[in-house]
């Protein structure tokens, strides 16, 4: 793809991520894209030839690059799930703060009405490493027991809460301190009492 076209479609999808996180993917009409990339909607197709392909297009950029900040942040392994948790909590501060809208999308709407078969495999494979974190934990004695899916509902749930309750504040702006403290009150939520 020349870089001009390369360029566009960057533009076309953090159009499409900036306006689904304000709007939802179902609120979001093909037009609003193109002006907020300032571009005609015949530009927008092609690219993409639907809405659900920039929306899955999109999808998979956003949780791409959450599943890419992940397993940088935990390619060296932890001494202790905790240590575990804490490598994944400030992944997921550093991937909200430089992607507020990416993540905003990723966490606080319904894709199942739109997600292709390579959307739903990389949504799952983002699943399988945060249960498979739980599983760790669980077998080490650290984390609580029950359901992997219910305990990263938690857990994404307070996150995103967090990251709810202070906005328009980015997530980088926040005290540290605050977010330690945020990390200390999430992993409370997992940790195994003694």
């Amino acid at each position: 793809m020349p870089r001009s076209s390369a360029d566009l479609a960057s533009r076309l999808l953090d159009s499409a991520l900036a306006l689904f996180a304000e709007r939802t993917y179902e609120g979001t009409q093909m037009p609003a894209v193109a002006a907020h990339a300032q571009v005609g909607v015949g530009s927008i197709y092609r690219y993409f030839p639907s809405k659900e392909a920039l929306g899955n297009a999109a999808f998979r950029q956003a949780k791409g690059g959450l599943l890419a900040e992940l397993t940088a942040a935990t390619a060296q392994p932890a001494a202790t799930p905790r240590e575990e948790f804490a490598q994944i909590w400030r992944a997921f501060t550093r991937f909200a703060g430089a992607n507020p809208a990416a993540f905003v999308f990723l966490e606080h709407q319904q894709h199942d009405t739109f997600l292709d078969a390579e959307s739903r495999v990389l949504a799952a494979e983002i699943d399988t490493f945060a249960a498979d974190f739980i599983a760790r934990g669980q077998r080490a004695g650290a984390i609580r027991d029950g359901d992997a899916a219910f305990l990263v509902a938690l857990a994404l749930g307070a996150f995103g809460g967090l990251l709810k309750n202070i906005r328009p504040l980015p997530v980088t702006e926040l005290p540290p301190q605050a977010l330690t403290g945020a990390e200390a009150a999430v992993w409370d939520l997992l940790h195994r009492k003694t």
